[in-house]
């Protein structure tokens, strides 16, 4: 089929591709911007009783052992407290966070 086009025509089939090709990249790109757009102005603004709600759960994660959450929990709580401006919250939750990392263990 593209042996019987003449080269005028095959110039004007490379152009559109080389146009399709660009529109759909500049397309994907701004869809992309759009969706990280999105998503980051959907940010939680913390309110005490958020901050309070994940202490609450990092307290109930440390007493089955999972520790891993307690601690993600507690420096997130942390932050809220912080951006709060509540300084006996977070240094509770630092207290909270110290003891996750040193942990206790007698010896046998």
């Amino acid at each position: 089929m593209l042996s019987n086009l003449t080269k005028q025509q095959k110039i004007i089939y490379a152009i559109v591709a080389v146009v399709v090709v660009t529109a759909i990249s500049v397309g994907t790109v701004f869809l992309i911007r759009s969706i990280n757009n999105d998503t980051s102005q959907k940010k939680v603004i913390p309110t005490a009783e958020t901050a309070d709600s994940l202490k609450t759960q990092a307290i109930e994660a440390n007493k089955t052992n999972a520790t891993d959450k307690a601690k993600a929990l507690f420096q997130e709580a942390k932050q809220q407290y912080q951006e709060l401006g509540d300084t006996n919250n977070v240094i509770d939750t630092e207290a909270q966070l110290y003891l996750i990392e040193h942990q206790y263990s007698p010896s046998p």
